[in-house]
């Protein structure tokens, strides 16, 4: 049998708009938005622009209402752009430039500082009318070391003392309205942290609020909710995870998360080209430039035969790319059946941090972009030209 994405042959898709390719299914993402909007009826949910970027897929989103999170002026504009509301937006950049908080301060955006000093230099532009700080709250937790964002040894974020000083400075300099916020980890499988994270944002919000006699509009545990990708993963239960979350969030503040993996990730495939044979070595058109995660993190996608999902598996493969790296590979020692040359494999859930960090290594062209929806499919992002460079 062959892989269908919505309706329609993988295949199919493949013939048509070439390979690489990577393609999105629009039911999968509106289904993750519904869950979230079922489960955290009363929170402010805004997605994490950063996980895909692609405007039809960010005015899909911006359709459901959520707010963005944007983590530069870029994105604000990429949100603005795709029609966003602003006003239920966030902020929340890591070593920004001038530039880039005036035009946050213009775009009246909810601004998130990740350090007193970024704070400093945004009042020497103009002071917002509401302001929240980054918490690192000395713990995190994540799939990879590499993306975890709280706790020691992390650049982001600031202690509880240093944000004490900080909302004492926006106090002092006349700011009325306070958010805080508390980002510490991506790719979390592990249901109860979210519950640790609101029991844990409360506790410091009260002692914060306590010591600067001082209120908070909203409270932001982030994002960094898990999908599975190996075998042996499994589904979040996010209804338990809304009701747990909710539950124990007693304060009178609007509560705020930042999902994108979530939403997105499993909608993504990423269709390539078997070109060549070796020994115990597939290699493909896809290659680190094009999906960088396993490379990076040495992450794990789904990889399958998409012209015979249900072929038996008879060997085990390195599945490479055309880079000039031997780290350049998508799976090493994969279980995986007959393949030869001309054939499509499929990556899966490859609709997050998959086309946004692809570059132009080696000289590769950025592949286009497909969404599907059910029995239609629409070119979303063209393949890049080298002539158009």
């Amino acid at each position: 049998m062959k892989l269908k994405i919505g309706n329609i042959n993988a295949t199919e898709l493949a013939k048509t708009y070439n390979t690489p390719l990577y393609v999105y299914n629009k039911q999968t993402i509106l289904k993750r938005i519904n869950e979230l909007k079922t489960n955290f009826p009363n929170t402010n949910i805004c997605y994490a622009i950063k996980a895909n970027n692609n405007q039809e897929i960010l005015k899909l989103i911006s359709e459901q209402n959520l707010g963005a999170d944007c983590s530069n002026a870029n994105e604000i504009k990429m949100a603005q752009k795709a029609n966003f509301k602003i006003e239920n937006s966030i902020y929340t950049a890591v070593n920004p430039t001038n530039e880039d908080l005036e035009y946050a301060l213009k775009s009246k955006i909810k601004i998130n500082c990740d350090d007193i000093s970024v704070f400093k230099r945004l009042l020497e532009i103009g002071k917002p009318k509401i302001i929240s700080f980054r918490i690192n709250p000395g713990f995190g937790k994540g799939k990879f070391p590499s993306i975890v964002v709280g706790g020691h040894g992390t650049k982001f974020g600031m202690n509880e003392d240093l944000a004490r000083e900080a909302y004492r400075l926006a106090k002092e300099k006349g700011i009325k309205r306070f958010g805080i916020h508390m980002m510490t980890g991506s790719g979390v499988n592990y249901q109860e942290y979210f519950t640790e994270l609101t029991n844990t944002i409360q506790e410091i919000a009260k002692r914060i609020g306590d010591a600067t006699n001082i209120e908070f509009e909203f409270m932001d545990i982030g994002g960094g909710i898990g999908v599975p990708y190996e075998p042996h993963e499994k589904q979040l239960d996010i209804e338990a995870i809304g009701r747990s979350v909710e539950k124990a969030f007693k304060h009178k503040a609007k509560l705020m998360i930042e999902p994108g993996k979530y939403i997105v990730a499993e909608s993504g495939t990423l269709l390539t080209t078997v070109t060549t044979i070796k020994n115990n070595f597939i290699g493909v058109d896809a290659g680190m430039a094009t999906l960088i995660r396993p490379a990076l993190y040495g992450a794990y996608h789904p990889i399958l035969l998409a012209n015979n999902i249900d072929a038996e598996f008879t060997q085990e493969a390195n599945i490479v790319g055309p880079i000039c790296e031997n780290t350049d590979f998508f799976a090493k020692n994969r279980a995986m059946p007959k393949v030869e040359e001309g054939d499509i494999l499929a990556i899966e859930v490859a609709g997050a941090y998959g086309f946004v960090m692809a570059s132009s290594y080696n000289g590769v062209l950025k592949p286009a972009e497909v969404l599907v929806n059910n029995n239609h499919h629409q070119l979303i992002r063209q393949r890049e030209e080298i002539w158009k460079l």
